[in-house]
């Protein structure tokens, strides 16, 4: 199914509807994605890393030598709000086992972590640093403010490299924005596999906020011919500790699949009144890092059979032994929740640098790597699908998610209590032709 190209002024309207339901979803669902320990800087998580199955890191690769190459990596760590702790302990695992393995162009690779403490002051600060240390890149960051590393990166000429979660306006523009992930593809995803599975009647339950994102599920919906995707959906209300009124809401008129644009937050607060409602036949999906193990627990028999869908294969996949190794020895903290587009997005990208950087070589500078990537493919194999850095999604959406390289998802399941893949763990699926459509 394909239209005709919109003229600058139709273009410029779908792009900011589409960047306003984009922005608006990820701010609001990102949160617990990417493995948020709550407020504060202590941490609960309820799926540390696997520690047990990974084979050790060794490398016959000379030491690296020469000055070395500095990065930076940017999260929120002692905020209000949410923190990633997991991305700076996940930085630094990567640092060493890059280390480990002949450095980046044959120099050892420095990673510099700075805390954004949740404001976009601290986020240009840190990025302000970044300048001023003269790093190569700013790479596999995330927080809330990406826009107030863009301005400030851009006119200096450094990448803003492999960022699992797109959240900026500026983001999905800026030519030195090189994502790795495909955060916003998650809901094309749902309706793919809703389609997949034979769903007679798909209602969507969406976080107070995200309610833009539901076009999203529209346009998806209508570009494959599912019409079993309910008009109406769902609102949670942020605050709210009893969900019983939107859990009889959702499930009314014969519902068999409940499509979750919910936090991790809202899931828990959800799963109380869904187990006292106790529908039988019904399918939840939900969004990777959110649907998680924290949710699982006590909940095991109620999502047996849920669908997850996310940018990243599980971390018990074998694509993630040396992440899991290199956590290990370098003493991670086991309370954190490392299977999460926090953790998995962060190694990614730091493998994808030291990739790239090697193919730089010795000479390797902010200049010479900004100049190499436009022009690049990664490849890692199992972590995602190649990513070929000069063919973006500009011609999607009105331009909405120009800066989107990744338009692929890969799906988990619930099953005997535990999170594991749906099918293989390298089965990428490529949504994007059917958003693009």
């Amino acid at each position: 199914m394909t239209e005709a190209r919109p003229n600058g002024t139709e273009s410029r309207r779908r792009r900011g509807i589409w960047l306003t339901a984009a922005v608006a979803a990820s701010a609001a669902l990102v949160l617990a994605a990417c493995g948020s320990s709550g407020g504060g800087s202590s941490s609960t998580s309820a799926a540390p890393a696997p520690t047990t199955s990974a084979a050790p890191t060794t490398s016959s690769a000379p030491a690296p030598v020469g000055d070395p190459v500095k990065v930076m990596t940017i999260a929120d760590i002692n905020s209000q709000g949410s923190v990633f702790p997991m991305i700076h302990y996940t930085a630094t695992a990567a640092q060493d086992y890059i280390n480990k393995n002949g450095g980046v162009g044959t120099r050892p690779i420095q990673v510099i972590n700075c805390d954004a403490q949740g404001t976009a002051e601290g986020v240009a600060n840190c990025t302000r640093q970044a300048v001023q240390e003269k790093v190569v890149a700013v790479v596999g960051s995330f927080d809330f403010f990406p826009d107030a590393s863009i301005d400030i990166l851009e006119p200096a000429g450094i990448a803003y490299f492999g960022a699992c979660c797109m959240l900026g306006t500026n983001e999905f523009q800026s030519k030195i924005a090189f994502p790795l992930g495909s955060h916003q593809m998650y809901g094309v995803g749902f309706i793919k596999k809703a389609q997949e599975i034979g769903c007679k009647k798909a209602h969507a339950v969406i976080i107070q906020g995200a309610e833009g994102f539901f076009g999203v599920l529209q346009a998806a919906a209508t570009n494959i011919g599912f019409t079993a995707l309910d008009p109406e959906f769902t609102v949670l209300p942020a605050t709210a500790t009893d969900y019983a009124p939107q859990v009889a809401e959702s499930i009314k008129g014969g519902t068999d699949c409940i499509l979750g644009v919910v936090t991790e937050t809202s899931w828990l607060a959800f799963m109380p009144a869904w187990n006292a409602a106790a529908p039988q036949g019904v399918t939840i999906f939900g969004p990777q890092g959110n649907l998680d193990s924290k949710v699982l627990v006590g909940n095991e028999a109620t999502l047996e059979g849920s669908i997850i869908v996310g940018a990243y294969p599980d971390i018990s996949c074998p694509a993630w032994d040396s992440y899991r190794q290199a956590l290990t020895d370098t003493q991670a903290p086991t309370t954190e929740d490392y299977n999460s587009l926090g953790g998995l997005g962060t190694w990614t990208a730091y493998m994808a640098f030291k990739q790239l950087g090697d193919k730089v070589g010795v000479g390797i500078d902010a200049a010479t790597f900004l100049k190499a990537a436009p022009t690049a493919v990664i490849n890692l194999p199992g972590m995602v699908p190649d990513v070929n850095f000069s063919e973006d999604f500009s011609e999607a959406l009105g331009g909405a998610f120009t800066r989107m390289f990744n338009t692929s998802v890969v799906y988990s399941t619930i099953k005997g209590g535990a999170i594991e893949p749906l099918g293989a763990c390298d089965a990428f699926d490529n949504v994007g032709p059917i958003i693009a459509s």
